[in-house]
């Protein structure tokens, strides 16, 4: 619910900062006029723009912006600013709406033990775990349970500390990418954790955040690993004639090209093709249309996109506002294209543009979805500067499947229903890829 802000606090808003002195975006000053300006910012920008109001029923935006004034102005320094900031952002629950503080998505000062965590069964597991001495001796192994971070419950430390800065999209699409924040602080601090190992054995460690591994360099989780891979395609045949396509992310024009260029080369001697998107977040979407473009055989619509037409003359008239929806429609290539099955595994990590990409496959006929539920996220953001060289984003539609169903906040079902459990990890098998392989034979 959006109820009107009262004129006594538009007259504080606009005091504060009207006396304000002039700087540059960049500029932090750290004065009450500046923090409550950024604030403002974002304020205003999701007021009358921010398409998916709906979906918080219960949030009255005017309410919190009053409420979050004196906090904001009570802030000691630039960082608690700017987690205030996005904390304040993270109300709106949208995955493409967030505040981005100066020190970007991870913060140089800022480090983690060189391990990898996935929410499985509900539960916090390491998934990955590089063999340093540290973490050997702490008996730190792939399988581990992490049950207690700081003294405090795992899974109340993942949405207190954690989850309500970086809204993901959905509560799925939070666990799986906001993980890679879970046990991040000051590198060369250590944290506290309660663990529980394969036996049954519960032990209390302390490990220090540092990811670099000796020779190696930082130990990364594969959600960033996709994200900074700058060669996001790799192929790999599989037995049968099936190529095995990880697609990292879409950021890249030539990929879309290189893809077009092998279903050329090798598309008559493709059995099946397995595109897996379990890590990829998203990209161009001119990128993903070019490569469905060689796998059908009919037009398909891309997802469609609703944004709001905000007019004060209908606000005036007290008439509803007007919205606007549109799409894409991709049509078939005029060249070679594959016209055999296709299976694309996704996860809850599966969000934005590669969302798009098995929505219109599948919309299409073409393509089995194998896997978790998507994350639910999408929303072409616009971006606006803050105070100090932060900026807040903000999706400036909603997105729909095809048919007009829902899938943002909610993520997109598949057909055929694969989570790993902690046992798949423990012995290192991967019953995604071994369900989509058994639908091509």
């Amino acid at each position: 619910m959006r109820r009107p802000l009262t004129v006594a606090a538009l007259v504080f808003v606009l005091a504060m900062t009207a006396c304000a002195p002039a700087q540059g975006a960049d500029d932090w000053l750290g004065t009450p006029e500046q923090k409550v300006a950024g604030l403002a910012t974002i304020w205003a920008e999701a007021k009358y723009a921010f398409p998916s109001f709906e979906a918080v029923p219960d949030l009255d935006w005017d309410a919190s912006f009053q409420e979050y004034i004196p906090r904001v102005i009570a802030t000691d320094g630039m960082d608690e600013y700017y987690w205030t900031l996005m904390e304040f952002a993270g109300l709106l629950r949208d995955g493409h709406t967030s505040v981005l503080p100066p020190w970007q998505y991870m913060r140089p000062d800022y480090s983690n033990p060189p391990l990898e965590v996935e929410v499985i069964e509900g539960r916090f597991i390491v998934a990955r775990a590089a063999e340093t001495p540290e973490l050997v001796e702490a008996g730190i192994a792939v399988g581990t349970e992490i049950l207690e971070i700081e003294g405090v419950d795992a899974r109340t430390y993942m949405d207190d500390a954690v989850n309500r800065y970086y809204p993901r999209g959905s509560a799925a699409g939070d666990d799986a990418v906001n993980t890679v924040y879970l046990l991040r602080g000051p590198a060369g601090t250590q944290v506290a954790l309660k663990v529980r190992d394969a036996s049954g054995d519960e032990r209390e460690v302390m490990l220090t955040r540092d990811w670099t591994v000796s020779g190696e360099g930082p130990f990364f989780p594969r959600v960033l690993l996709a994200v900074m891979n700058d060669q996001p395609m790799t192929i790999q045949d599989l037995p049968g004639g099936v190529r095995y396509i990880t697609l990292s992310n879409f950021d890249y024009v030539e990929m879309g090209d290189e893809f077009l260029a092998f279903i050329d080369a090798y598309g008559d001697e493709t059995a099946g093709l397995i595109f897996d998107l379990r890590f990829c977040m998203g990209g161009r979407g001119d990128v993903s249309e070019a490569m469905t473009s060689a796998l059908i055989e009919e037009p398909v619509s891309s997802p469609l996109w609703k944004y709001p037409l905000y007019s004060a003359a209908l606000e005036n008239w007290g008439r509803e506002q007007e919205w606007r929806t549109t799409n894409n429609t991709v049509q078939p290539r005029d060249s070679k294209r594959f016209t055999g099955p296709i299976v694309i595994l996704t996860s809850a990590v599966t969000s934005s543009t590669a969302e798009d990409f098995p929505i219109m496959l599948r919309e299409a006929g073409r393509a089995t979805l194998v896997g978790d539920r998507t994350s639910g996220s999408a929303g072409n953001p616009v971006s606006v500067p803050l105070p100090g060289g932060g900026q807040f984003s903000m999706a400036t539609f909603r997105a729909y499947l095809p048919d007009r169903g829902e899938y943002v906040g909610i993520g997109v079902q598949p057909d055929i229903l694969v989570r790993p459990t902690i046992d798949d990890i423990r012995s290192g098998t991967d019953p995604v890829l071994d369900r989509a392989l058994e639908e091509l034979r």
